[in-house]
């Protein structure tokens, strides 16, 4: 669990049809909707609340496949504009990806900004 001051961003999310698990445990990067056409990817990382009480996936509790999950502050250094990237990004409604490499794990809507970055 991450310290509340290095929550970002609450999001709503939706399992897509993968064979990929979702949990705490799992790293996966965040694709926002509008870079569909580029290779940007951000090491954004959620907790996911929405939480299976039976399934547990490398220690942790598995994602359900619909819920919430508080996305972190990114974990890497500001440089050359990194931060400022990912502001333009977070907005209310906007939409975004988890990816495993070029795959989509979950389809995400930003629901609340918990800190500014």
């Amino acid at each position: 669990m991450f310290d509340k001051e290095d929550y970002y961003f609450r999001v709503r999310y939706r399992k897509l049809n993968t064979h990929c698990k979702l949990s705490n445990a799992l790293r996966s990067d965040l694709k926002f909707e509008s870079d569909a056409g580029n290779r940007y990817v951000f090491a954004l990382y959620p907790e996911f609340e929405t939480l299976s009480e039976e399934n547990i996936v490398g220690g942790e509790r598995e994602a359900l496949d619909e819920g919430t999950a508080i996305i972190r502050k990114p974990i890497y250094e500001d440089k050359g504009g990194y931060f400022d990237m990912i502001r333009e990004r977070v907005k209310i409604g906007k939409r975004a990806y988890l990816v495993g490499g070029s795959h989509k794990v979950a389809e995400l809507e930003i629901v609340e900004i918990i800190n500014e970055l």
